[in-house]
């Protein structure tokens, strides 16, 4: 069934997404604070104001930075919130707390419109080639009704529960993302200081049991220390953040957050922040 679908934020995500949405033949309208050049959407309507958006479309979908981007979004002035009511659906796609997902959706609840608790498991590549990993929350129902929808932007849907249970997923993922990132960069680090090159290390790294398509995806970057944004180290540390702000809250053990937030930090101390989050490797150079 053809949708009338809204989609704010036109970033390094938002952007694939919205135009594989159209490609499966669906009619999108799309908003980002600053406006977007009509070049760069080929196809998609430009909303003047998020409000505008919100009212000329049934399903809203939202990829913006976090939460002081979502209030501004919803709630702000020019805001989608007094467009939202019965027959609207409002989709975050975005990574915000679980605490934070959780009062969004009683918000949205209360003007009316339907909520789901959908970020995504997967980084700019992913996102142009649609095979996305959607982690849903919200009702089942709604989330079974949308993932025709969903499905134009990514591989697989995975229902995790009811809202914020798709945010808790992205959490856990991330958490284990960051992971395995340091501990590549730091046995690259490690073996390096022992004389070690680093094709030698990524070729056994990538030929057994190991391997896996995170490293594959990092290899090219690591080999040439060109560290070009496929997902931003300045959102792994926000990440990171809301990760150890959650477990702070759940009372959970999360020893290797607490370190690697450390780590993600010290990137953006150095000025990395727009650097690929590969680039946390230079944070443990300096430190040998």
């Amino acid at each position: 069934m053809k949708l009338r679908v809204g989609f704010a934020g036109m970033g390094i995500m938002g952007k694939p997404m919205a135009l594989n949405i159209a490609k499966a033949g669906h009619d999108v309208a799309v908003y980002n604070r600053t406006r977007p050049a009509p070049e760069s959407v080929p196809g998609l309507e430009i909303a003047e104001s998020a409000e505008q958006l919100a009212r000329k479309n049934d399903v809203l979908l939202l990829m913006v930075t976090g939460p002081q981007a979502l209030d501004a979004l919803l709630w702000g002035e020019g805001g989608m919130a007094p467009a939202l009511g019965p027959g609207k659906t409002v989709v975050n796609m975005s990574t915000v707390p679980p605490a934070y997902t959780q009062e969004m959706a009683a918000r949205i609840a209360a003007c009316g419109a339907a909520f789901v608790d959908a970020p995504v498991s997967g980084s700019k590549l992913p996102a142009q080639q649609g095979t996305l990993v959607i982690l849903a929350g919200g009702e089942r129902e709604v989330v079974e009704k949308l993932e025709p929808l969903l499905l134009c932007m990514g591989k697989k849907v995975v229902y995790c529960g009811p809202a914020p249970q798709g945010t808790m997923m992205k959490m856990a993922v991330n958490l284990l993302l960051a992971n395995m990132m340091c501990g590549l960069a730091e046995m690259l680090t490690f073996g390096r200081a022992g004389g070690l090159e680093t094709d030698t290390m990524l070729n056994v790294v990538l030929g057994g049991p190991m391997a896996c398509d995170l490293f594959r995806i990092k290899e090219p970057l690591l080999k040439q220390k060109a560290y070009l944004a496929q997902f931003p180290l300045k959102h792994m540390a926000k990440d990171l953040k809301f990760v150890t702000d959650t477990a702070f809250g759940l009372r959970c053990p999360a020893p290797s957050a607490y370190a690697n937030l450390q780590l993600f930090n010290q990137g953006q101390a150095k000025g990395l922040d727009e650097l690929d989050f590969s680039a946390v490797i230079q944070v443990l150079e300096g430190m040998a």
